[in-house]
């Protein structure tokens, strides 16, 4: 008995754990996903990163790289976004 207690309470623990690094190293793929519905999503490449989620990479490292999506009309919506 003392055994399944210990287990389940281990357990417990352990998907505690899991749930709060899933959070912390994911929380990235959020704002990615989010960026790549605000880009046009014609994946044209004259960005030069061949598609819109490259470009969405990249504007998560340099908020800069938003001025290569040459399509996009709406280039304030995406830096306001990123400001908050």
């Amino acid at each position: 008995m003392i055994g399944v207690i210990s287990f389940t309470l281990i357990a417990f623990i352990f998907a505690i754990l899991i749930v709060l690094l899933n959070g912390y190293l994911f929380s990235d793929d959020e704002k990615l996903s989010k960026l790549e519905e605000m880009l046009p999503g014609y994946n044209c490449g004259s960005c030069g990163f061949g598609s819109c989620k490259g470009m969405a990479k990249a504007i998560l490292k340099d908020k800069e790289a938003v001025y290569k999506c040459r399509p996009l009309r709406d280039k304030e919506e995406i830096l306001k976004y990123l400001g908050e």
